[in-house]
């Protein structure tokens, strides 16, 4: 500690170099009434400030440094600490008084663990996944501590770039929710048990025929077997189905012969010998039924997915003996106001020709043209008993849909009196500009209906089956099958012909319309 000495008074305070040491001054101004000590050390350095830093101003460079940190660091005096001071300052951050933004403020200062520091850019404080587009970086992730939720308050929520697993078998979990939006992992298996309930009706059609490859699993049905009746000599029969969703899986089917039951499969028909068809119509297969006991069989169909076995049947007997046709004569009736010769439309054998005759005129109404009535087709011996009759319909030409071009065919009685009007008992009346309808029931026949004018070629079928007071008769129209069952009302010892009434052409068609051209053949009439 300095030991200060004598007290000096001047009126003034003698410069640096000039000061005696261990002494203190009192300055007083000449005529003041106050004065100021400054102590001075043995170093020269002065020790006592002022009581008032106001009353005096001193200058920096006359105030010396003591303090030996200080003086280590190159500060002899107060100037020189105050320069440095200031330069120190000068590298200080102002206090904020304002408020700014990430654009126009770009930095922020960063502080290491040694009190370094450092800018860095203002843009990315505060960053996260919910205001930034952020690009990971190795050893980063995200580990909840708590229950965590994301609400998407009804806006799009999207996971996108993922590469496709598929192929991958080890990716066999599912991400799945329950009823509050808990999201977790799953085998997928609950999802699928319930699965049927979303569905409606027909989207769970549509996925039980994409299931299964894209062929048909709604329900399948037979309307009607042909021939509904075989015997068991060493020959292949071609069998025709008809109905709807018969257009099975190539891949994944099969047709079975099953007892008269359904209840035991008898035999499976191999299947390369069964034609499917993609319009669901119609499925044929070709058996030798050779080694089948004798009786009334079904047929189990699988189409990949269920089962399905025919109500129809097909009866196998002994030996089929097909009635001889070739004694079959014809009467012929025409309305000689449009038809005074008959020349071109004809009868003989087991066929009719319809073509428009010489001289036959066009009128302006639908109007009987000619009539054919056959001899005694059926005897009462067999019609009072089970038989089969099937015939072929073919028709080609322009049709117009301002004519009413018309014809009808089919069983009558044959002691009836021949007219154009004969009462049909089983056939059909054909329309091509209206409809078409199986008799004597008058159902309308599916696939008829032409309406337009249009090139035609058209083949028809029609099959007439009865057993017993059941008679069933069937039309393959276009490729749609319409199937009629219904009561056999003729009494016993009744002969059957056959009949058939065609119209007159429209007047309106007389450049084109006398181009139509009809056949109808008796195939082939089975005694069952």
């Amino acid at each position: 500690m300095s030991n200060i000495g004598k007290i000096i008074r001047v009126n003034a305070l003698p410069p640096q170099g000039e000061r005696e040491t261990n002494v203190i001054y009192q300055v007083a101004a000449p005529g003041a009434a106050t004065y100021t000590d400054y102590a001075i050390d043995e170093n020269g350095d002065m020790k006592t400030p002022v009581a008032d830093p106001a009353a005096q101003n001193l200058s920096d460079d006359l105030i010396k440094i003591s303090d030996p940190g200080l003086v280590s660091e190159g500060f002899i005096t107060q100037a020189q600490f105050n320069q440095n001071m200031n330069e120190d300052l000068d590298l200080k951050l102002n206090t904020p008084l304002i408020d700014g933004n990430a654009q126009n403020f770009t930095k922020v200062i960063g502080l290491d663990d040694h009190g370094n520091t450092a800018k860095l850019p203002a843009g990315d404080l505060g960053k996260n996944v919910a205001n930034s587009s952020l690009t990971t970086i190795a050893g980063a992730g995200l580990t909840l501590g708590a229950n965590w939720t994301l609400n998407t308050s009804g806006l799009y929520y999207s996971i996108t770039g993922l590469t496709d697993a598929s192929s991958d078998t080890t990716f066999n979990m599912l991400l799945a929710q329950n009823a509050s939006g808990r999201i977790g992992k799953s085998n997928g298996k609950g999802a699928f048990i319930s699965l049927p309930n979303q569905l409606t009706e027909s989207e769970k059609t549509a996925w039980k025929t994409g299931m299964n490859g894209g062929w048909t699993t709604n329900t399948m049905s037979v309307a009607v077997i042909l021939p509904p009746i075989v015997d068991k000599q060493d020959r292949d029969y071609f069998i025709t189905l008809k109905g709807a969703n018969l257009n099975l899986n190539p891949a994944s089917f099969s047709v079975e012969i099953m007892n008269s039951t359904g209840t035991t499969v008898i035999a499976t028909v191999p299947n390369s010998q069964v034609q499917l068809y993609t319009n669901g119509v119609d499925l044929v297969f070709y058996y030798n039924f050779k080694n089948l006991p004798l009786g009334n069989y079904k047929i189990r169909l699988w189409n990949g997915v269920a089962y399905y076995i025919t109500t129809p049947t097909i009866n196998v007997i002994d030996l089929l003996t097909p009635i001889g046709l070739s004694g079959l004569s014809w009467s012929m009736l025409n309305n000689t106001t449009i038809c005074p010769t008959v020349d071109l439309t004809t009868a003989s054998g087991t066929s009719i020709h319809r073509a428009r005759n010489t001289n036959e005129q066009f009128v302006g109404t639908n109007q009987d043209a000619v009539s054919f009535k056959s001899s005694v087709l059926i005897p009462s011996a067999i019609a009072d008993g089970d038989f089969y009759l099937e015939l072929t319909n073919m028709t080609s030409g322009v049709i117009y849909y301002d004519g009413s071009y018309g014809y009808d065919y089919g069983l009558v009685d044959a002691a009836q009196p021949f007219s154009h009007s004969m009462q049909i008992l089983a056939g059909i009346r054909r329309n091509f500009f209206f409809d078409e309808r199986i008799l004597p029931d008058n159902i309308f026949v599916s696939g008829s209906n032409t309406n337009t004018s249009v090139g035609l070629n058209r083949t028809s079928k029609l099959y007439i089956t009865k057993k017993g007071n059941i008679v069933s008769i069937s039309s393959i129209n276009n490729g749609q099958l319409t199937t009629v069952v219904s009561t056999w009302f003729q009494p016993n010892g009744v002969d059957l012909a056959f009949f058939a009434n065609f119209n007159s052409y429209n007047n309106s068609n007389s450049n084109n319309g006398a181009n139509i051209q009809t056949d109808i053949y008796i195939n082939s009439l089975i005694q069952l």
